[in-house]
């Protein structure tokens, strides 16, 4: 069988979306031939587009204005994803304005969202928080302070680690020896996670 995608059924985010008017087998198999590249959720895009951090974003905000009541921020895994990219994790992460139902059986994707209003935090600075792709996102520093804060797995800890890869090591020591929610030796504690197996610019971080 032989498929082709039609840039005339895609939405306004250039994303497939199930039957509209493909089935997500149709969609599963066009990205097996190469044709098609999963996005978030259960969207693709055509192979061809630039996997950027704002197309990625868009696939989130996809299927956040139809999970999400009020306004949210992309966080955690969710935020890893936009900036790293790589496979989409399987839940739909945010903080949101007003409380919201955990869908974890959603037909879209799961949900885990926390009521946490970053655009009303005292502890949030304005560059903490980015626009990509028509979301707000938490910045690569907050993103792995919250992974390592509120995450508990090996997969939080391994994208906060690739994270670090893209952050200023000077950003990051202030974040946490200069945060007055963390005593020195829980800011120690929290940099020297994110020190990588081999020696590379972030080997001192924690020093």
């Amino acid at each position: 069988m032989v498929f082709r995608a039609l840039e005339s059924v895609t939405n306004q985010y250039n994303l497939y979306v199930p039957y509209d008017p493909y089935s997500p087998s149709e969609l599963s198999a066009m990205a097996y031939h190469g044709v098609l590249r999963p996005q978030f959720g259960p969207y693709y895009v055509d192979q061809d587009v630039p996997d950027t951090a704002a197309q990625r974003a868009k696939s989130v905000r996809t299927a956040g204005e139809q999970l999400i009541v009020g306004e949210w921020t992309a966080n955690l895994l969710t935020a890893a994803w936009i900036y790293l990219g790589g496979q989409a994790p399987e839940m739909l992460e945010a903080g949101t304005t007003t409380h919201q139902r955990t869908r974890l059986r959603s037909r879209i994707v799961p949900t885990a969202l926390r009521q946490m209003d970053y655009l009303d935090r005292s502890d949030v600075a304005d560059d903490d928080l980015l626009v990509i792709g028509g979301i707000v996102v938490t910045n690569i520093e907050l993103t792995i302070e919250d992974l390592l804060r509120y995450g508990g797995t090996p997969r939080h800890l391994d994208r906060a680690r690739k994270l670090a890869m893209l952050a200023s090591p000077k950003l990051l020591r202030e974040r946490f020896l200069e945060n007055d929610r963390y005593d020195s030796e829980t800011a120690h504690q929290h940099l020297a996670r994110l020190r990588p197996l081999q020696g590379t610019q972030l080997a001192t971080i924690a020093d």
